[in-house]
């Protein structure tokens, strides 16, 4: 088990002036072989059915809205090595959770560590109803799509981090590539948020031949390796706890079916970098995938004929895999820590299912350039409606406990635990927090003040067209729901009429920063010469990119459709030779039967022809034995010869001669 406890010291922290930038591949790639071991450490899910003889239970890919339409699958993946698969004696049994808690049948272990930070949890599960290439792109985009996103900490977080500034980006050829964020998370309740500077590695290129089915055919992956980093840009924030968090985490697809028009394979890394140590040999990635194109790093493509009855690759299931522990700091007890985690690595799987589900337009960072998207899309997006700082009050542990886990949800957990446990009722009651959508207000407004908005309002410049009066206050109507929640709400009837005055005076807040958001839109048109050419330069240039994306997609297009043309004039040649061939051998099997039937016909006439002259010879002899018989038969000879003009034939000569 060394070698296992080996790897995870990969994930320990790191101070950013010891990672070699001249060497930057070398050290990326010891890192992805480490990860490459932890994982398929892991057991695999019980029972199930081999890779090669499972089918898709659906018939198009892509088709879930949320993660309650994403279904747990029973194929599995090949084996790994023997080495790897040595290791999962060490992770002992998985979790007993239930079916409510855990509905996509996330296989959950738990494992001491060998150092003094905590135990380690890993999870397992494999999925269908979403493809490979959506649960790519949406793992590739969740941190940027963070980054748009404007507010306190956590905001745009899709499993409870969010990126507030990326302090270094490198990216390492085919082999991956290597980031630096600085990330918050906001827990619930009243609790210190936290930051946690990470070093990520992503990479596309990490399995081997160790994890490969028959030990040269490698599917399609995505490993994310992350470890606590200490950099010189990222001091401590004030009003933040620095926490650590380490995982690797891992999706690929479980091959069911070959793609009908090409395969590629992964170069062999030893290619890219010389030396002794460059690194481990790099299998063929598996003809399973169609994703990756003929431009797809690493790779080369064979062109074969398809099959019509070849399935959809992206209908392949998806298996996940992420090990993980953390320290949210503050003085958290450990076994708190520990507690909330299971339960919290589960409920990830369906926080960023529902995210990946519920948006069409997730960009590929490979085919896209993530900062000026990221610029673009801020832009775009209205200014974050003020926070009533209602908290929304629940009567049900269990469903609070789980909208409130996230990536570091054993963190979270922990925190909440511990507030509830040496903090005051009013205090800890106010952990439970599910927030909703701003036009949930009537249903989740609980009976916080509202002295939280004031503030805000006083700080934050509001847009006009992103605070409409009526989605950010409550109603009338909501006022009334409030008093027909039930029990859970009894102890804060006394406060509607609190509310209420609040209420007006935002109104008249609102009223006023509306009119001076209209005094700022109307200076701000008059933009100056500078502002406006740069606007309309950059106005240009995407011009330019789509353009250019538009011609790329329609010299795609051009090629798929001489690949089409081309496809279907060789199918009508096949199909002509075909035919040919088959009227050929129709007139070849018509011949036979018509020299067989004239064969037939010779033989009965030459049987014919022998009864006549048989019965000829004897006419003939019994003609001459009688009297006059010579001068009768020469009368008759002579009459068919003046008839006919021919000799008598040979052989009736010979009967008279032999008479």
């Amino acid at each position: 088990m060394s070698e296992l406890h080996e790897a995870l010291k990969d994930l320990s922290p790191v101070d950013f002036a010891d990672v070699p930038l001249d060497n930057l591949a070398e050290w990326l790639q010891s890192h992805l072989e480490s990860g490459e071991l932890i994982c398929n450490s892991v057991p695999q899910p019980p029972g199930g059915e081999p890779f090669h003889s499972s089918k898709p239970k659906l018939s198009e890919p892509d088709l879930a809205a949320s993660s309650k339409d994403i279904s747990a699958s029973s194929a599995r993946s090949p084996d790994p090595h023997s080495l790897h698969a040595s290791f999962h004696g060490a992770w002992g049994k998985p979790y007993k959770l239930g079916a409510k808690d855990n509905p996509l049948d996330v296989q959950v272990y738990k494992m001491a560590a060998k150092d003094k930070y905590g135990a380690w949890f890993a999870r397992r599960s494999v999925h269908e109803g979403i493809s490979f290439s959506r649960m790519r792109k949406a793992m590739r985009w969740e941190f940027p799509a963070s980054m748009a996103v404007e507010g306190g900490p956590g905001a745009g977080a899709v499993r409870g981090l969010a990126v507030d500034s990326r302090l270094e980006q490198h990216k390492v050829g085919k082999v991956g590539q290597m980031e630096v964020f600085q990330l918050s998370a906001q827990f619930p309740g009243p609790t210190t948020p936290r930051e946690f500077i990470s070093l990520l590695m992503v990479s596309e290129n990490a399995l081997s031949e160790k994890s490969a089915a028959d030990g040269k055919h490698i599917p399609r992956h995505l490993m994310v390796v992350s470890k606590p980093c200490e950099h010189p840009e990222a001091h401590e924030r004030s009003g933040y706890i620095r926490g650590k968090y380490e995982s690797v985490e891992l999706i690929r697809e479980i091959p069911l079916h070959k793609r009908s028009d090409k395969s590629a394979s992964t170069s062999n890394l030893l290619e890219k970098h010389s030396g002794p140590q460059s690194g481990r040999d790099r299998g063929n990635t598996i003809s399973y995938a169609e994703s990756r194109g003929p431009d797809a790093k690493g790779e080369h493509v064979d062109n074969h004929e398809s099959s019509k009855d070849e399935a959809d690759p992206e209908l392949n299931p998806i298996e996940w895999i992420m090990i993980t522990r953390s320290d949210p700091g503050g003085g958290i007890p450990r076994f708190m820590v520990e507690r909330g985690t299971p339960g919290g690595i589960v409920a990830d799987v369906s926080k960023l299912f529902d995210w990946a589900c519920s948006n069409e337009d997730i960009p590929d960072p490979d085919e896209e350039d993530v900062d000026e998207l990221v610029e673009r899309r801020k832009s775009e997006a209205p200014l974050p409606a003020p926070d009533t700082g209602v908290p929304e009050s629940h009567n049900d542990q269990v469903q609070a406990g789980e909208e409130s886990n996230g990536i570091l949800a054993s963190a979270k957990n922990a925190v909440t635990a511990g507030v509830e446990a040496y903090a005051p009722t009013a205090v800890a009651d106010m952990l439970h927090v599910d927030p909703k959508p701003a036009d949930d207000v009537s249903d989740s407004s609980s009976t916080s003040s509202y002295e939280s908005a004031d503030d805000y309002l006083d700080d934050t410049v509001l847009s006009t067209a992103s605070l409409p009066l009526s989605d950010t206050l409550p109603s009338d109507a909501s006022t009334k729901s409030l008093s027909r929640v039930g029990t859970g709400f009894s102890s804060h009837d006394k406060k509607l009429l609190e509310l209420e005055a609040h209420k007006k005076k935002l109104e008249q807040k609102l009223t006023k920063k509306r009119e001076s958001e209209q005094n700022k839109l109307a200076s701000s048109q008059g933009k100056s010469a500078t502002e406006a050419a740069k606007a309309k330069e950059r106005h240009e240039r995407e011009l330019k990119k789509l353009e250019e994306r538009q011609q790329r997609e329609m010299k795609k297009l051009e090629e798929r459709k001489d690949k089409e043309v081309e496809k279907a004039r060789r199918k009508r040649e096949k199909q002509n030779d075909k035919d040919m061939l088959s009227r050929v051998t129709r007139e070849r099997d018509d011949f036979r039967r018509r020299v067989e039937i004239v064969q037939r016909e010779n033989e009965l006439l030459r049987e014919q022809i022998g009864e006549v002259q048989r019965e000829n010879t004897v006419l003939v002899q019994k003609i001459t034995k009688g009297k006059g018989g010579e001068e009768v038969l020469s009368a008759v000879r002579g009459e068919l010869g003046k008839k006919t003009g021919k000799q008598r034939p040979e052989s009736m000569r010979s009967y008279s001669s032999v008479a």
